[in-house]
């Protein structure tokens, strides 16, 4: 009696997860990313060597409101996406500044 409980009760738990994907659309569980007015922020960083540029990508791809960086050694250049909602540039700043870097903000010139 007990084997035909849990045979019976290990089959319901096993076919309702499938029953209520089945029952409700897909598109329910996609990740929606709603637009975001995202800012992209250029910094010139006093970076010397790969160590620098692993360490400020450690330090800041994971800060919340990061949406992208690309670090450059050769220019020595941080380049953050981020969203304002979320982030701010002193917040940046900061983060970049407590890896040990001084950091400069490049303006664009409109050409």
């Amino acid at each position: 009696m007990k084997k035909v409980l849990i045979s019976i009760l290990s089959a319901f738990l096993l076919a309702a997860p499938a029953a209520v994907s089945a029952s409700e659309p897909a598109a329910s569980y996609s990740l929606d990313k709603k637009k975001t007015n995202s800012v992209t922020v250029t910094y010139n960083v006093n970076m010397h060597c790969e160590n620098c540029v692993k360490k400020i990508k450690e330090n800041i791809s994971f800060m919340k409101g990061v949406e992208d960086l690309k670090v450059s050694l050769d220019e020595k250049t941080v380049v953050i996406k981020y969203n304002p909602a979320k982030t701010d540039e002193p917040t940046l700043v900061k983060a970049i500044e407590k890896c040990g870097y001084t950091v400069e903000k490049v303006e664009k010139v409109d050409k």
